[in-house]
């Protein structure tokens, strides 16, 4: 008696290092890959085929575009509270029994440490990228790196995720920015000196950062996280480009040790000393970036930042230049040796503060309340789908307030989830948050260490930092972007991001989102969620439905030869085309139907 053929189940995922099975034809096999990557391109990877889900790197600032749901699954799946307790428990019990060895929590402590730290000293450079700020940097950045102590004792104590990173990130740098450019031009105006931009900068931003913070708690309580989700996504994109470029004129402003506010300056850039200084930075920024992408391994950044120390000291060296002359030159900061780490707090003084300044910020604030919300809601996205399991939208975003709740009243500034450590850590099989307390930790040591980083580490190395995310952001929403959307939609992403660099952001955001409600009524393709889910489901329907396509397809490769079903094939032995007039790549790739 022959033994039945076991039927290959469509949603078994085979390495790609395995053999096909004994009952399966190679070339079938190859087609079975190609669909389950199909499905999971479009129903989202699962637990058997999260494998397969490419690796993060942590230039990945933001999770890649996913088509939201629909606002009414928004609300059922985020606001139902029997949902999200059971959603909150699921999480709970699955990390219970799981332990790491100290040894693992230092090591991946230090890890995440060499990756973040460099990031958060860049991004104080961005809130205080205004020259009235320059000569108290070391002070100032120093303040930045505290609050990402304070970010992430608050994660690794609040969040459900027990390999939660969380540090000042880069959806408020904008908004604090655009605050202390208020502030030292309102100061100005009143004649005063730098000891009341100082005071006034270090005290209202952190208020406005505790202020996020509570609206931040309400929204969680009031289970609002489904409605802020509701922003409309090429809107969304165009804000992330913008950060990109205000990142990047940023940092080339940092190397160039020119004070550039928005495209007007931008000729500033074109000085021949300033074009040197920035030229190092541009061109290490672009070096990171292609390795990144390249090589997608989590050592490329801090391999990246000691070959470019190396190779500047190794130049002074050589040449016999020494530190001053470097420093004087402009590749060093000249900036004041810091205090000790308990006079840190000194420029907040209460009585210097230049209360009036506050009703120019009102708008800025609230903007940034909805932006901080909606990016933290997509970090919590990419961690969902990396981890599988539905978490408490709402939980987590009452853990980024109470974060920010805390580190406002230390001092301290806006932050959220950094998703691609926190995503690292996860499929590093960190599941402690003694892992989290030593990134504190680590960080901790080089606030209270003597010596400033800031006076031996050159501009160029903070600055190809900042332009390698505005390279990586710009790239991913501005020109991966089009494949992706609709032409409609492209459209208004594109004027969000102009709409910023001219107008600023809170101008951008308003018109993105009246174009959008005037491309919906105009009944312009604009990628209507209802239509586009019954898309999906129709194609993924499609896909679970096509067992019975895939055996007869089996049963001719089996039966029949490559050159008997007139299988042609490039010189790259890819095939184009097989005797049912389909074409079929032989490379590991997704089918397309």
């Amino acid at each position: 008696m022959t033994k039945k053929k076991q039927e290959p189940d469509l949603n078994d995922a085979y390495s790609p290092h395995q053999h096909p099975p004994v009952d399966m034809s190679p070339r079938m096999y190859q087609h079975r890959q190609k669909v389950q990557e199909r499905m999971v391109a479009i129903t989202g990877a699962t637990s058997s085929s999260r494998q397969h889900v490419k690796p993060l790197t942590p230039i990945e600032t933001k999770p890649k575009l996913k088509r939201k749901k629909s606002l009414q699954e928004l609300h059922q799946s985020i606001s139902d509270p029997a949902l999200s307790t059971r959603a909150l428990d699921e999480i709970r019990v699955h990390f219970a029994n799981k332990k790491n060895s100290l040894g693992t929590c230092i090591s991946y402590g230090l890890v995440n440490t060499a990756v973040v730290l460099p990031v958060e000293m860049s991004f104080g450079a961005i809130i205080f990228s205004n020259s009235a700020f320059i000569p108290y940097l070391p002070v100032l950045i120093k303040l930045v790196v505290i609050s990402a102590v304070v970010h992430q004792i608050s994660f690794s104590a609040l969040s459900s995720l027990p390999f939660a990173i969380g540090q000042v990130q880069d959806a408020g740098l904008i908004f604090l920015a655009a605050m202390a450019n208020t502030i030292v031009n309102h100061v100005r105006a009143r004649e005063l000196d730098d000891s009341h931009i100082l005071a006034t900068a270090t005290i209202i931003l952190p208020l406005c950062t505790a202020f996020l913070g509570v609206g931040l708690v309400i929204i969680g309580n009031f289970r609002l996280a489904g409605y802020v989700q509701a922003l409309p996504t090429p809107v969304i994109g165009g804000y992330l480009a913008f950060i990109g470029f205000f990142c990047g004129q940023s940092g080339l402003a940092l190397m160039g040790g020119v004070n550039v506010v928005n495209y007007l300056d931008w000729h500033k850039f074109l000085a021949s000393k300033v074009a040197i200084l920035i030229l190092p930075g541009f061109a290490g920024g672009l070096g990171i970036y292609l390795l990144a992408r390249k090589l997608r391994h989590m050592a490329v950044l801090p391999v990246s930042i000691m070959s470019l120390l190396f190779c500047f000291y190794w130049i002074l060296m050589f040449k016999n230049i020494p530190l001053d002359e470097a420093r004087s030159s402009g590749w060093l900061s000249t900036a004041e040796a810091p205090p000790v780490w308990y006079h840190t707090w000194d420029f907040l003084q209460f009585d210097k503060v230049c209360w009036s300044v506050l009703p120019e910020l009102a708008i800025t604030e609230i903007s940034m309340m909805l932006v901080v919300a909606l990016s933290s809601s997509l970090d919590v996205a990419a961690i969902e789908l990396d981890l599988g399991k539905d978490l408490d939208y709402n939980h987590e975003l009452k853990t980024v307030g109470w974060s920010n709740i805390v580190s406002g009243m230390t001092g301290g500034y806006t932050g959220s989830y950094i998703f691609s450590q926190s995503i690292f850590s996860l499929r590093s099989g960190i599941h402690s948050r003694w892992a989290g307390l030593f990134v504190a930790f680590f960080e901790a040591v080089t606030v209270v260490s003597p010596v400033s980083i800031l006076s031996y580490v050159p501009n160029f190395v903070f600055g190809s930092l900042l332009v390698m995310i505005a390279v990586d952001l710009m790239v991913e929403w501005l020109w991966d972007l089009r494949s992706k959307v609709t032409l409609a939609e492209y459209a208004v992403a594109l004027s969000t991001f102009g709409t910023m660099i001219v107008f600023g952001v809170e101008s951008g955001i308003l018109f993105g989102i009246l174009l959008y409600v005037i491309m919906v009524k105009a009944g312009m393709d604009v990628g209507d969620l209802s239509d586009d889910e019954s898309e999906m489901q129709d194609e993924e329907k499609h896909l679970l439905s096509s067992d019975e396509v895939l055996r007869k397809q089996e049963q001719k490769y089996n039966a029949t030869s490559y050159q008997e079903n007139n299988i042609d094939f490039d010189r790259n032995d890819h095939l184009t085309t097989n005797g049912f007039g389909e074409h079929v790549d032989n490379q590991p790739g997704i089918l397309d139907f």
